[in-house]
């Protein structure tokens, strides 16, 4: 891993301990436990290419991007859906996929997560056709990059009242509107796009298409996202696009549907990127307090520093549970259609994305006091967790639209039982 450019202050002994190989060691103590035997047999698997083939690649001073191709070689751009001749996927499974890979490069899993999942497990769940197909091939192979277009400069947490407007013809349907925030955008050769054909009506009239890079009236222009300098999010401008009938996901009115029931997903891989940054954190402090020392003693035998350490162990284990059960009762979304249910998942999905995004930034928050100056440099990978975290706390629904999610779950609860 190629650092940026500051000088390397950091003892030996210490650097030479502080590998991700030693890392994820740690990591796997805390987290087998949780998962089951063929599920360790995966995260050991993942850990090991990681390690020799993806990290010597990485170089913090470029784009993610070229990464991409390596993790597609190995079926690792996503594991949610079953694609090839894979026979371990599903929701746990990409989570412990987003946790291995956050802990070696938080933008890099971000990325993926928004090409792998948050693009792509429409089409799995929706998509039909051969150019479809094709579609998923090139994203699943990494040498082609997928981004969601939902929000809007003056629709961001309102994601129902859109102005993007679809006309819809014989053969083909034109695209208007404007997208930002579009995570991947600049860069991304397809984009999943929202848009309505009655803007007094959106629920009624929304649809999910394809648009693709070569298409003629699309613009994508660079935002500046000073957290996350290796991944693209832009402004993505459609005018007078024409999108053939091949790369409609959802007709008039579906789209709506397709929106909210995919939201869930969005939210448990985020969960699984997440828990991957703060174990990243946690064990790095882990490992430089019990390595470095202050009067004469490693710091972590100082209970100022042990305690607080322990403590932010001791919730992120409680999170990395619950998010496996999130990733549990996921699976459940796909089989029934009782709506009590699908409002039960989604808040809580949304509860636990909040708790797991939260506890992220918490702990790489503190995990810099703890260990001082050197940890908000590049010789220790917890600023950069750091920053990638606070991201990760707004995408998929800034934190107190997860609460409010929740509080409305609370409420329909008492409504039920007739009490209002």
């Amino acid at each position: 891993m190629k650092k940026i450019t500051g000088v390397d202050i950091l003892e030996d002994e210490i650097k030479e301990n502080l590998t991700t190989r030693n890392i994820y060691e740690i990591f796997n103590n805390f987290i087998i436990p949780l998962i089951s035997e063929e599920e360790r047999d995966f995260l050991e698997n993942v850990e090991d290419f990681l390690i020799k083939k993806l990290e010597p690649k990485i170089d913090l001073n470029k784009d993610v991007y070229p990464l991409f191709p390596i993790l597609g070689k190995k079926n690792y751009i996503q594991r949610l859906n079953q694609y090839g001749d894979t026979e371990r996927f599903g929701m746990r499974y990409e989570m412990l996929l987003a946790m291995a890979t956050s802990i070696m490069d938080p933008e890099l899993d971000l990325a993926r997560v928004v090409s792998g999942d948050i693009f792509a497990n429409p089409l799995f769940l929706h998509g039909k056709g051969e150019h479809i197909a094709e579609v998923l091939d090139n994203v699943m192979s990494g040498e082609k990059i997928g981004c969601l277009c939902i929000t809007e400069r003056e629709h961001g947490c309102d994601a129902v009242n859109m102005q993007t407007t679809i006309e819809e013809y014989e053969d083909h349907l034109i695209l208007n509107g404007e997208k930002v925030y579009t995570s991947n955008g600049p860069i991304g050769d397809y984009f999943l796009v929202f848009g309505v054909s009655n803007k007094n009506d959106p629920r009624g009239s929304m649809y999910q298409i394809i648009a693709e890079r070569e298409m003629e009236g699309i613009e994508v222009n660079r935002l500046g996202i000073q957290s996350i300098p290796r991944v693209q999010v832009g402004q993505t401008i459609f005018n007078s696009v024409k999108i053939p009938k091949q790369n409609v996901l959802a007709a008039r009115g579906q789209g709506y549907k397709n929106l909210f029931s995919g939201l869930v997903a969005e939210r448990d891989a985020i969960i699984g990127s997440s828990l991957g940054i703060g174990w990243l954190t946690a064990i790095t402090a882990l490992i430089y307090t019990n390595l470095h020392t202050q009067f004469g003693r490693p710091i972590y035998d100082f209970q100022a520093v042990s305690f607080p350490i322990a403590k932010l162990f001791t919730e992120l284990m409680a999170a990395t549970e619950l998010g496996f059960k999130s990733a549990s009762e996921y699976r459940k979304t796909l089989k029934y259609s009782d709506p009590k249910f699908i409002k039960y998942n989604a808040a809580f999905s949304s509860g636990t994305k909040f708790l797991a995004s939260n506890l992220a930034y918490k702990i790489s928050y503190e995990t810099q006091q703890l260990c001082g100056g050197i940890a908000f440099t590049d010789n220790l990978r917890i600023d950069k967790a750091l920053e990638v975290s606070k991201v990760q706390e707004i995408i998929g629904g800034a934190r107190n639209i997860q609460l409010y999610l929740v509080s409305r779950g609370i409420r329909d609860i008492v409504k039920r039982l007739a009490l209002l």
